[in-house]
Formats: structure tokens, C-alpha cells, sequence
């Protein structure tokens, strides 16, 4: 009886595996549906595929019901289809498990003089605004709270060398060979329903107006940032830009550390929004941020300047 029930499950879990590198569509989810496949493995493989477009209305309500779709699979793809239309922003891909999302993280200004109250106030504002990922974030207060005092942090290139990051580690951390070398997917999903145009908060109207005007991901660099401890107890670390570096329209130019600041990185095109970033040299461990290097000349960034930040260790 135990192998029975293995064969089964063994046979679902190969057709998963074999569907990461197939685009998951409306129509892809219906034909599973139709030869059989449960809920639990269509989700599944809807959440390791390296290419979903699947959106969701009335009408496709009615012929996932008529394909044998459950309460528990129709709900969860009015979810994916509402909050972000596919992929966007950008995903950590060789995770050895299901992709995992870079959060958007809020620059704040650096103080030299920070206390418990406003290193905790920053530490709590990063987070809350780093939870918003691919322009989605919690209203309320807390949302107010993170997104207050940042408006307006760059004008000029001094400007954004006292931007730091809350903090001195940050929440998505890539560890094991697959953080030494990894392999981000950037999604600029350019459709009428583009996830970018939907924002609750006023970080969120600058974020969808700075990502809705980028084509690939040649138009960020990726920076290893300095960790600046607390000196006292109760003060907040935190994260800023390396003091070797300049900072022009152009983005940032390193005259110390070299490649070692300013990470290059390789891109390869998989279709008019989707581009795989890997990198040649790998990655030591430290901390990270892709930052949008035409600051500079883009009045929404300069109002609420973000990076997508992780952690390698």
C-alpha cells in the first residue's frame, strides 16, 4: 500500500520539477486541470515556474470551475493575479526551492547622531516599507510612519552619499553556493494591468512611476554597502554607500575598491521584459543593494529613493 501511494506522489513531484522552465498561462492551468492534476500540484507548480502570466476574471472564474478547480486553487489565483499580474520586480531564482522576492527597502537620511528613539523609529520604518514588495504595501499608520520624513531626499550627488539604509543586515539573506553565485530574473511586466500602476501609499506612487519607466536591468547598479555598527547601546546600525565612491547622473563611479563596490554583473535576455542577472566573479559575502543609477535625473526617485537589498553570507 505504501509504494502505491508513493508512485503517485513521486510522479507529481518529477512533473513539477519538469514545469519550472514552462510558462505558466490561463490555459496551461485549465489543461492540467483537465488531465487530472490536484490543486496542491498545479499551485505548486505555478509557484516554480520561471514564466506566469495568468490573470483572472468572471469569466475564467467560471471555466476553472467547469475544469474541476477547487475553492482552494481559484482563490489562490484571484490572489496572484490581483497583486502582481506574473512576476515583477525581482526575484532571488536559484534558491534551490520556489523563487524568492527582493524586498523594496526605503532610503532614509544618515545621522551621526542616532538614538534609541530614531534608530528604532528608522529600523521599524525600513522594515514596514520593505515588506512592500514589488510596490505593494500594509496601509494605516505604520505605512504613514515609514514613509514620513523621506520625501525629497536627493537633489544633489552629496545628497545621496548621506542616504542610508536601516538596519545592518538586510531580510532576504542568500547563503550556500547559490548566495556565492546567484542568479536574479528582473520583471518589467509592461501591460495594462502592470502591477506597477497599483499603489496605496505615497512610497508606492513614486516606486510605480520610477519602475513603470525602466527597460532592463542595465539601469541599476549593484553596490556592496558599508555596515556601520551602533557605537552606544541603544543607538540603530545601518547601512550606507561606500565613502570611496562618487555619485554623478550617471550613477556611482568607484576610485577605491574597484569592482569590489561596484559589482558588475552579466544579463541575458529571455523575453521584452524578463532578463536573468548572474555574476561572473561571484559575490563575497556582505551586504548588497541594486540601486537605480539615474537617480539623478528622475524626479520620482528623488523624491523617495529604494533599493532592492539582500545579505550574502
Amino acid at each position: 500500500m505504501k509504494k502505491l501511494l508513493f508512485i503517485p506522489c513521486l510522479l507529481a513531484i518529477t512533473f513539477a520539477i519538469q514545469a519550472q522552465n514552462e510558462a505558466m498561462t490561463n490555459q496551461t492551468v485549465l489543461d492540467l486541470l483537465k488531465e487530472g492534476f490536484t490543486s496542491e500540484v498545479i499551485i505548486g507548480t505555478i509557484e516554480t515556474s520561471t514564466e506566469r502570466t495568468i490573470t483572472c476574471d468572471i469569466n475564467y472564474m467560471r471555466e476553472l470551475k467547469a475544469a474541476g478547480a477547487d475553492a482552494n486553487l481559484i482563490t489562490y489565483i484571484q490572489k496572484i493575479a490581483k497583486t502582481d499580474f506574473g512576476y515583477e520586480g525581482i526575484m532571488w531564482w536559484n534558491t534551490g526551492d520556489k523563487p524568492k522576492k527582493l524586498y523594496r527597502t526605503q532610503f532614509e537620511r544618515d545621522s551621526k547622531s542616532l538614538n534609541l528613539k530614531t534608530g528604532a523609529a528608522m529600523l521599524a520604518g525600513g522594515l514596514v516599507v520593505g515588506a512592500a514588495v514589488g510596490g505593494r504595501m500594509p496601509s494605516g499608520v505604520g505605512a504613514g510612519s515609514a514613509t514620513a520624513g523621506t520625501i525629497g531626499l536627493m537633489s544633489t550627488s552629496k545628497d545621496v552619499k548621506k542616504l542610508m539604509l536601516p538596519g545592518t543586515t538586510a531580510r532576504v539573506v542568500l547563503t550556500g553556493e547559490n548566495g556565492r553565485n546567484p542568479v536574479f530574473r528582473f520583471y518589467f511586466p509592461k501591460t495594462e494591468s502592470n502591477s506597477f500602476e497599483t499603489f496605496e501609499t505615497t512610497a508606492d506612487f513614486w516606486y510605480s512611476r520610477v519602475m513603470n519607466s525602466i527597460e532592463t536591468p542595465n539601469e541599476f547598479q549593484l553596490i556592496k554597502m558599508q555596515v556601520k555598527q551602533p557605537k552606544k547601546k541603544g543607538q540603530g546600525g545601518f547601512r550606507t554607500f561606500p565613502d570611496e565612491m562618487s555619485y554623478t547622473v550617471m550613477g556611482f563611479e568607484s576610485s577605491g575598491a574597484g569592482n569590489r563596490t561596484v559589482i558588475n554583473f552579466e544579463i541575458k535576455d529571455i523575453n521584452n521584459s524578463t532578463f536573468e542577472v548572474t555574476f561572473p566573479n561571484g559575490l563575497e559575502p556582505g551586504e548588497y543593494c541594486f540601486f537605480y543609477k539615474s537617480g539623478l535625473k528622475n524626479e520620482f526617485f528623488k523624491e523617495q529613493p529604494f533599493g532592492f537589498d539582500f545579505s550574502v553570507q
